[in-house]
């Protein structure tokens, strides 16, 4: 546990003896070929588990050295692991800043109570059955459309994540440049 705001940081984590800081963690099933090029251009092995929360514990571990997702999470699976992960030395933001284009500052998603989605942003996430605030609006299979800020559930996580360790922060530039070379044969998915 941690607050990097308050320099507090306690844990019992089960850190290998050879931490792999070129590990890419990722979900236990497919993955876009955004994700797919950008492991195989950085030259990072593929490590798959179930569960974004089991991912940023692993990513704290050194069981990998980056975590980034374009597909969708909820808040739940990012609040707590944020503050941790930041009071670890590492960060967690939202993935659009960096495929966009801006490497200067993380973007973090907003925690704040809400009826609508804080974090929309125009022309960005696919509408799925997950992320959907009419669930019968959209059936798994469907093709996939840019939603409007009223289709999303307030909680959805609609701008992807990058999350790195204290030690991948270290490889932040080459992976920001990574990621503007793949984005243009293979965007970033957003669902």
């Amino acid at each position: 546990m941690g607050a990097a705001s308050e320099n507090f940081v306690h844990d019992h984590l089960d850190i290998p003896a050879t931490p792999n800081h070129t590990g890419f963690l990722t979900s236990n099933g497919g993955v876009s070929p955004f994700l797919v090029e950008l492991m195989s251009k950085l030259g990072y092995q593929r490590v798959p588990s179930g569960g974004a929360g089991n991912k940023m514990l692993m990513l704290l571990e050194g069981k990998g050295g980056a975590y980034i997702q374009d597909r969708g999470v909820s808040r739940w699976d990012t609040c707590a692991a944020q503050a941790v992960i930041e009071a670890h030395g590492g960060c967690l933001a939202k993935l659009t800043s960096f495929v966009n284009g801006d490497n200067s500052k993380w973007h973090h998603y907003t925690y704040k109570k809400s009826d609508s989605n804080l974090d929309f942003e125009e022309n960005t996430a696919n509408l799925t059955p997950y992320n959907a605030r009419e669930k019968k609006s959209i059936k798994k299979g469907d093709a996939p459309r840019l939603g409007k800020l009223e289709e999303f559930q307030a909680y959805s996580n609609l701008c992807g994540l990058i999350a790195l360790s204290a030690e991948g922060l270290a490889n932040k530039d080459r992976i920001f440049e990574t990621i503007q070379q793949v984005k243009a044969t293979h965007p970033a998915s957003y669902d």
